[in-house]
């Protein structure tokens, strides 16, 4: 079978024109060189595809079927090439993005909306799971990118690091024992906690420093989103870890209050992941561009 399929295309222009000449016009080339490409194709086809007459060509038996289904292929071929050229110019298509409920709510929000308001016949759809569940997702492909709590140590894995954040224990006025002063993360584990649940990669990294401190935490209330954690602790329920990012309103407010530990927790980051060496489509790296594009420019005010 010919490997040009070029000639196919040539092949279905020659049939649907009727004639070597007007074929070379709309193909803007020569008549000979449209006549030898036929020639080319029957040689390896093995068969006659076109009946030379005074009048024009026709098609032979075997060019009628082949009319059939080439035409068919090349229109496909041809569709196909513009939905890629589409996908390409970010014209269509879609992008899969996986990130946890507060990652969602604090974070991807605007750069959603600014990603939508300007490729707005890309098809956005967003999956919402835990750090862990998410990776997973992203390595069956069931998301292109994922945006994740850091730490996350995988050699399979491309990591963009976008945002530094903080993780803090606040309280309310039922808690005006705790102002004040530096408090130790020993004093602090025999408060009534509420920390997220330990599926959670930010209850991971708050286990982890605990254990340094030679402290074991045991929650009285455990949460599986941030903002409850900050609504838990406005209502007086507990001492809760919060991303300090993500519940500054509420400190800022007055609802809460930041413990001073006397031993700060480390700060982390937030990252963009997607599989190493894998290419992205471009509506994710345009979507990355946009992330770490406005994050460059938080940095800088």
């Amino acid at each position: 079978m010919p490997t040009d399929l070029d000639l196919y295309s040539i092949f279905c222009t020659v049939a649907r024109c009727g004639s070597l000449s007007h074929a070379a016009r709309e193909l803007y080339v020569s008549q000979p060189a449209i006549s030898q490409s036929m020639h080319r194709l029957e040689y390896t086809l093995g068969c006659t595809l076109f009946t030379r007459t005074s009048r024009g060509i026709s098609l032979t038996s075997e060019g009628r079927m082949l009319y059939s289904y080439a035409d068919k292929a090349v229109s496909l071929i041809a569709a196909a090439e513009d939905k890629l050229n589409r996908m390409r110019t970010l014209q269509s298509g879609g992008l899969m993005i996986g990130a946890s409920d507060t990652l969602c709510q604090y974070f991807l929000l605007p750069y959603l909306e600014k990603f939508h308001s300007e490729y707005p016949d890309i098809q956005l759809q967003v999956t919402n799971r835990t750090t862990p569940d998410t990776v997973e997702l992203l390595k069956v492909g069931k998301v292109d990118i994922a945006l994740v709590n850091l730490p996350v140590i995988d050699s399979a894995l491309s990591v963009k690091e976008v945002l530094k954040v903080h993780d803090v224990f606040v309280a309310s006025s039922r808690f005006k024992h705790l102002l004040n002063r530096q408090v130790t993360l020993e004093e602090l584990s025999r408060e009534p906690l509420v920390l997220l649940e330990k599926a959670s990669n930010s209850r991971k990294y708050l286990d982890d420093f605990a254990a340094v401190c030679g402290v074991t935490l045991r929650p009285e209330i455990e949460l599986g989103a941030h903002s409850l954690l900050v609504e838990f602790a406005k209502i007086g329920l507990g001492v809760a870890c919060v991303t300090y990012e993500f519940a500054a309103e509420a400190i800022n407010s007055g609802e809460l209050f930041e413990i001073k530990l006397k031993t700060p927790m480390p700060s982390r980051n937030i990252g963009l992941i997607s599989l190493e060496g894998v290419p992205l489509s471009p509506a994710a790296e345009r979507f990355i561009q946009i992330v770490l594009g406005e994050g460059a420019d938080e940095e800088k005010k």
